[in-house]
């Protein structure tokens, strides 16, 4: 969990820029928790109560937004889902945006056995992001996420990741073509790259924030599989930590009831 929120508050101030950097300052002033952490959160809170209904938590999340608004970065909620969520998010929307899987993680620890991460995960895209494309998104980053937790091991990553999107590209190619996109389709393939070709949680984050793409999401999806697979140095955990409970009071407390209950610390 705490991994995609820290690819998230580290990719913040980068969405948008364009950025090609890999040595970037990882927190500045202006670096905050975005929809993507929010919506992250709303979905860990739906696992601690047990529950299997997603809707309502998505629904809750530009409320939760404007109530700290003032305290944090511009949520940049797609058009989309912002409109889904003014009607009440009644209905399913067919999205293949890449919010699905920006948001996943913690499903990936929730649960032991990978059916049962596979189900949520879907459970979770459907009401907004019903489209094929978007719930693959959703499958993939759990499910590479929870073999990533289980196992410790990049290429056992990579041939999950690979059941999915198949070849995965290679980072010199992401690098070098990667453009903005905001699908699962156009992230999740590179995310899983490079979460499996670096070899170090930092790492992986510094290169996702650095080919001039959705910046905060590239760094939440590759986050959650980096968690799991290098764990989250204590410097950067606890600058997270402090950044996320100053923006959205609740969060931190949130990550590490989380953690107590279903482990990522």
């Amino acid at each position: 969990m705490l991994g995609a929120i820290t690819g998230d508050i580290i990719g913040s101030v980068h969405e948008f820029s364009c950025n090609d950097r890999f040595d970037i300052e990882l927190f500045v002033d202006q670096s905050s928790p975005t929809d993507d952490s929010l919506l992250t959160w709303l979905i860990a809170q739906a696992l601690l109560k047990g529950d299997k209904n997603y809707r309502p938590y998505l629904v809750e999340s530009v409320a939760l937004y404007e109530k700290n608004a003032r305290r944090v970065r511009p949520a940049a909620f797609g058009n989309g889902f912002s409109q889904w969520v003014s009607q009440g998010g009644v209905e399913d929307r067919a999205s293949y945006g890449n919010g699905s899987a920006m948001r996943v993680a913690p499903i990936a620890w929730a649960f032991d056995d990978l059916e049962d991460v596979l189900e949520h995960a879907r459970l979770s895209a459907l009401p907004s992001h019903g489209h094929p494309e978007g719930i693959k998104g959703a499958l993939c980053t759990a499910a590479c996420t929870w073999v990533a937790r289980k196992t410790r091991d990049p290429k056992a990553v990579r041939l999950m990741a690979e059941k999915y999107y198949s070849p995965l590209p290679e980072l010199d190619v992401i690098r070098r073509t990667h453009v903005y996109n905001e699908t699962c389709q156009g992230c999740v393939p590179e995310c899983m790259a490079i979460a499996v070709g670096t070899e170090s949680f930092e790492e992986a984050i510094r290169f996702a924030v650095s080919i001039r793409g959705d910046a905060d999401t590239l760094g939440a999806i590759t986050g959650s599989v980096s968690q799991a697979l290098w764990g989250i140095p204590q410097a950067i955990r606890n600058e997270s930590l402090a950044i996320a409970g100053r923006c959205y009071p609740g969060l931190d407390v949130a990550v590490r009831e989380f953690e107590a209950r279903f482990g990522g610390a």
